[in-house]
């Protein structure tokens, strides 16, 4: 009469764990990489939302107002002739314990909104993540405060190199 098996060895179980390890360590490297992206890319939209509630909060109580870009992102500016945006204060992170966004900026240290909702400073600022190859830029063009959000092609204030906003590409070109 031959034994007959009920189960599996402990080779065999050892195996297996180490295979679903493996897979679901896979699975969670890529899932951090497109967490940091995607972090990311919602700095560089909460960094268009502070300049948009500047905007607002300038028509909607009909006065001039300023706002100031630092590292963490937007604060009411101190302006001696311009009472800060109300509401445009805005992090550019929401969560504890992310990897930081670097901020590179040309823009001047406070920027002034006019009582119609005009930006009346222009810049580039560029934002980078320590874990993320590609960079988002914001744009504001003058005459009319005009901005927009791309990806930046160059390499930003690594060798001092001035920021340049015809290197702020449209994300539709990115591949």
């Amino acid at each position: 009469m031959t034994p007959t098996r009920n189960g599996f060895t402990l080779v065999e179980l050892m195996i297996a764990i180490a295979l679903v390890g493996i897979i679901c360590s896979i699975g969670l490297v890529h899932a951090g990489a497109d967490r940091d992206r995607l972090q990311l890319d919602a700095a560089a939209r909460r960094l268009r939302l502070g300049l948009e509630r500047a905007r607002l909060s300038a028509r909607r109580h009909q006065q001039a107002c300023a706002v100031a870009l630092v590292a963490g992102g937007w604060v009411a500016a101190d302006h001696a002739s311009l009472p800060p945006c109300s509401g445009a204060a805005l992090s550019l992170q929401e969560g504890v314990g992310q990897a930081a966004i670097k901020v590179h900026t040309n823009l001047p240290s406070v920027l002034r909104v006019s009582a119609n909702g005009l930006l009346l400073d222009g810049g580039t600022t560029v934002l980078s993540h320590p874990r993320v190859t590609g960079r988002r830029c914001l744009v504001v063009s003058l005459p009319l405060g005009i901005s927009r959000v791309g990806r930046y092609a160059a390499s930003p204030s690594a060798d001092g190199e001035a920021l340049r906003s015809s290197q702020c590409l449209p994300l539709l070109q990115e591949g």
